[in-house]
């Protein structure tokens, strides 16, 4: 907000000595996370929960405390930058300082004290008149005195010589003049004349009467008490030191972090973070906008410690105070080019005070919604804050960005009040409230909320890191092609397994992750598809097939009901295909290749299972049968006479005992003599002393005991062995 606002400016400032907090998730700048066997966080809850306000506060602290007050064009100013750059380039940025200008001369008093903490100090800045002495940087150091308002010489110490002299600061330029005087007259070395009530920010004078040889100084009503209440507690020593900085130079600081795989900064989309250096005159500016600049410095530290596709710059800008001047001239040095490579500025501005009214807005120039404002929406929800709002407001260094086309979106803590409806925050905009510390020597430390820098951490800083990496978008389809909803979805980018969560019901999922290798890895129904050695470097798709179909299986040899001789040599033959996820597994009862069992007679089962790197199973089987070399001694046809024996002879290719007939056989049953066709039940042929089996000379004879009752009959013989083969023979009896 420029200064010559009515309800005042939105500043930030700079500087100091780098401090980090404790937090556990600190991680060092080129060692990602170590591999776990728990699921990681997404990138942007891990990132988010590296966040740690309290870093802020020590930038905040070395800004508005050891710099103090850093008004445009001033050393403080340029100290603001220089803090800034030496943090930025510990984090691995490339820092520039850009100096421009010249700007409006500046009369600035450094006050400090060699035997008294300065509450809000130990730097406090007043305002110079030119009616006075600029002493330089020597300045000159006294104890302190209280003159009333300097009217009469009643007002004014027997020892007031060689001190310096705090009076009561009148708006009536005679009154002013007078109290100088009087003080100069009684040995003064330095005059403060400073506001005795109220709530005002330091005065700037002429006097009728220069006074050359000693420093006039105004002060703000805080000064006033400050000083009055040390004075309660003891003697007071100040120091002085007045200078005039006439068309001084004003300084922003640019830091980037190139993006992997563009060095010099001339492809890779911007992603940038900016704060305010400068302040108003006396304002120490913690909240305006020291704040502003410890998020940023905080949100560095933490995004350094990923390698990104991305730019990353981090902007402290001077001169917004005098209307947004530094970065005006800092957006005049950007390209074309340039300018469309940015995804958006994300501008902080007063971004921790505990004033209990305010509330965190993303105010535009035009008042409508855009891109950054949309994304830090997208993260608050993320950390689960409802508490942003937006609305209309320029008046801060976004309002440079918005100008030339760039997103861009001022993030502060303010008592804004949104237009009464039916008016919109578009065309119309809101007023707003300032807490009573805003531009004022008030603005120290006490006007910092540690809770409220980490909501901003969490929702400007989720959403600068969020763009920062890359944007991925992971499908999941079936083999069919269509969309799987709820598919769970993880990535291991070589430090460890994440969870990224689950597609919606268009089967997508959109994650974001910094430049690596990854494998991506989801799982549905038990079917497991994977993505290995994914190159993530840049925003991309991941495309994941999840496979529900079985491997298929060529069973070559045996087939299902082929016949092997016994001790026959045969190769098994077989193979298993998967288009798809591909195969796992693929195993028979003996391997590819290996002989089959045809050691033993009988039927054996023969199976193939296979399962492919989905999960998904497949089985075949075939069933072969091993029999004897059979060679039969008898005829298919014979005759014989009832009641007699018929001899049945065959070879086995050898001895193989008596019991390789099968149980219950032989039998042999009636049939018609013409036809063959059974006209009865079959009937075991063996019995106590009938029909037996025996071996010799290399060939079994097995004795048919027929019945007399068989005359003139026609019977079919059966000979089963165990091998499960059946012989036969037909027999006419006479």
């Amino acid at each position: 907000m420029a200064a010559a606002l009515a309800f005042g400016t939105v500043s930030a400032a700079v500087g100091g000595v780098q401090t980090q907090g404790s937090s556990s998730a600190d991680v060092s700048a080129d060692v990602l996370p170590a591999a776990t066997s728990a699921l990681l966080k997404d990138y942007d809850r891990e990132i988010v929960d590296q966040f740690d306000s309290a870093n802020s506060v020590n930038h905040i602290r070395h800004l508005a405390v050891n710099i103090g007050p850093r008004l445009n064009g001033t050393p403080q100013e340029r100290e603001g930058a220089e803090y800034i750059g030496g943090i930025l380039k510990s984090y691995g940025f490339e820092v520039t300082y850009q100096q421009w200008g010249p700007v409006s001369t500046k009369q600035v008093a450094k006050v400090t004290s060699p035997n008294a903490d300065l509450p809000g100090g130990p730097n406090w800045q007043m305002y110079a008149s030119a009616s006075g002495k600029f002493t330089g940087n020597t300045g000159v150091e006294g104890q302190v005195v209280y003159a009333k308002t300097g009217q009469s010489v009643a007002d004014f110490p027997a020892d007031t010589a060689g001190k310096v002299v705090l009076m009561d600061y009148n708006s009536t330029a005679s009154i002013r003049n007078t109290a100088v005087a009087n003080a100069v007259n009684h040995g003064a070395i330095a005059v403060i004349l400073a506001y005795p009530t109220g709530n005002s920010a330091p005065p700037s004078f002429t006097l009728t009467a220069s006074q050359p040889e000693i420093p006039v100084i105004g002060g703000g009503s805080a000064h006033y008490t400050w000083i009055r209440d040390l004075l309660d507690k003891g003697p007071l020593t100040l120091r002085i030191a007045t200078n005039q900085y006439a068309n001084p130079m004003g300084t922003n600081v640019i830091g980037i972090r190139h993006a992997v795989g563009d060095p010099t900064g001339t492809a890779a989309p911007i992603v940038m973070v900016g704060a305010h250096i400068d302040t108003v005159l006396g304002a120490p500016g913690a909240h305006d906008d020291a704040s502003g600049n410890g998020v940023s410095l905080e949100v560095a530290r933490v995004l350094s410690q990923y390698p990104l596709d991305k730019e990353l710059r981090i902007g402290g800008f001077g001169g917004e105070e005098g209307g947004l001047l530094g970065a005006r001239a800092y957006v005049n040095t950007l390209t074309a080019a340039e300018k469309a490579r940015f995804v958006g500025e994300w501008q902080m501005d007063m971004v921790g005070t505990p004033y209990e009214s305010a509330r965190l807005w993303a105010l535009t120039p035009n008042g409508q919604s855009n891109f950054v404002v949309q994304e830090a929406y997208n993260a608050a929800a993320r950390v689960g804050f409802d508490g942003l709002r937006n609305c209309r407001l320029g008046q801060s260094d976004h309002q440079a960005f918005y100008d030339v086309g760039i997103p861009s979106s001022l993030f502060i803590w303010l008592d804004y009040r949104p237009p009464t409806p039916p008016a919109v925050c578009g065309p119309t905009g809101g007023t707003y409230v300032t807490e009573p510390q805003y531009h004022r020597p008030t603005d120290t430390m006490d006007n910092i909320s540690p809770e409220r820098l980490q909501i901003t951490l969490d929702v400007v800083g989720g959403a600068v890191a969020h763009n920062a990496l890359n944007a991925v978008t992971v499908s999941a389809a079936s083999d069919a092609g269509q969309p799987l909803a709820g598919a769970p979805v993880r990535a291991d980018c070589g430090n460890g397994p994440r969870d990224l969560g689950t597609t919606g019901a268009d089967g997508r999922l959109q994650a974001v992750l910094p430049h690596a290798t990854c494998d991506f890895t989801t799982t549905v129904e038990g079917r497991v598809a994977t993505e290995r050695n994914v190159s993530i470097a840049g925003d991309r798709a991941v495309k994941m097939t999840v496979d529900f179909t079985k491997p298929t299986i060529s069973l070559t040899t045996p087939t299902d009901g082929a016949v092997f001789t016994l001790g026959t040599a045969a190769t098994a033959s077989y193979r298993c295909d998967d288009n798809l996820s591909g195969v796992a597994t693929c195993a028979g009862t003996v391997p590819d290749g290996s002989p089959l069992d045809t050691s033993t007679v009988g039927f054996h089962e023969f199976t193939v299972k296979a399962a492919d790197n989905a999960g998904n199973s497949a089985d075949q089987k075939a069933t072969y049968q091993v029999v004897y070399p059979w060679h039969a001694s008898f005829p298919e046809t014979m005759d014989g006479k009832a009641g007699s024996a018929v001899p049945i002879k065959f070879s086995l290719g050898g001895d193989h005992g008596t019991g390789v007939i099968a149980s219950g056989y032989p039998v042999s049953r009636p049939v018609t003599c013409d036809t063959g066709k059974a006209t009865g039940p079959a009937e075991p042929t063996s019995g106590p002393g009938n029909s037996k089996l025996g071996y010799e000379d290399g060939q079994y004879n097995y004795v048919w005991k027929t019945d007399r009752g068989w005359s003139d009959t026609c019977r079919q013989f059966e000979l089963k062995l165990d091998d499960g083969s059946s012989h036969f023979t037909t027999v006419t009896l006479k």
